[in-house]
């Protein structure tokens, strides 16, 4: 089963995925971007330097082609959980890009390789502006709060139209309810 989960930044993905490590320790846990070391590249530039919008694109894709390729097709047959996923590419390039030509190009990229299941950790327009509000933001958070609300429900709607079945959680939530709530739908997702 290979299921990605999502969310806007400061939703938890991280803490949850550091969580769910110690839980299911024989599942496969990778990241987008940067997880090979060609991803780990590309995510340097997407986030430190001053790129297009159509840079940026490209080079999500090809972060996600490498690690379909050199990753999830070798272990597809094993349980992977990924920190974001295609449905976070389209979810936040859906801003610039017409969504048709997003799903054509991440087939591509994937060969149509595309997660299974979704949970989407959402947050709250408050809970959102009082995380932001203790780091750094990187060039993506950069662009506001509206524009990152605009992508939380840019991911629910790619979900919807590429018929993938999603879970939506309370991100706002004790870390120890949200991890509770995701175990059980990973448990009853791969049994």
């Amino acid at each position: 089963m290979y299921i990605a989960i999502e969310g806007i930044d400061t939703a938890g993905k991280s803490t949850q995925i550091e969580l769910l490590k110690n839980e299911f320790n024989d599942f496969l846990f990778i990241k987008e971007p940067g997880f090979t070391p060609l991803g780990a590249k590309l995510r340097d530039i997407i986030f430190k330097d001053d790129i297009s919008k159509k840079s940026e694109l490209f080079l999500f894709l090809a972060d996600r082609a490498e690690t379909v390729e050199k990753v999830i097709k070798p272990n597809i047959n094993k349980n992977i959980i990924t920190d974001r996923s295609v449905i976070s590419g389209i979810a936040y390039a859906m801003e610039f890009f017409e969504f048709n030509m997003l799903v054509n190009l991440n087939k591509f990229a994937t060969n149509s390789i595309f997660p299974q299941k979704v949970i989407i950790l959402k947050l709250d327009k408050e809970t959102l502006i009082k995380r932001l509000s203790n780091k750094t933001h990187d060039n993506i958070e950069k662009r506001g709060i509206d524009y990152l609300l605009n992508i939380q429900d840019n991911m629910i709607e790619v979900c919807n139209r590429l018929e993938i079945p999603y879970i939506l959680l309370d991100a706002s939530n004790s870390i120890e309810e949200v991890n509770f709530r995701i175990k059980k739908v990973i448990s009853v997702a791969v049994n």
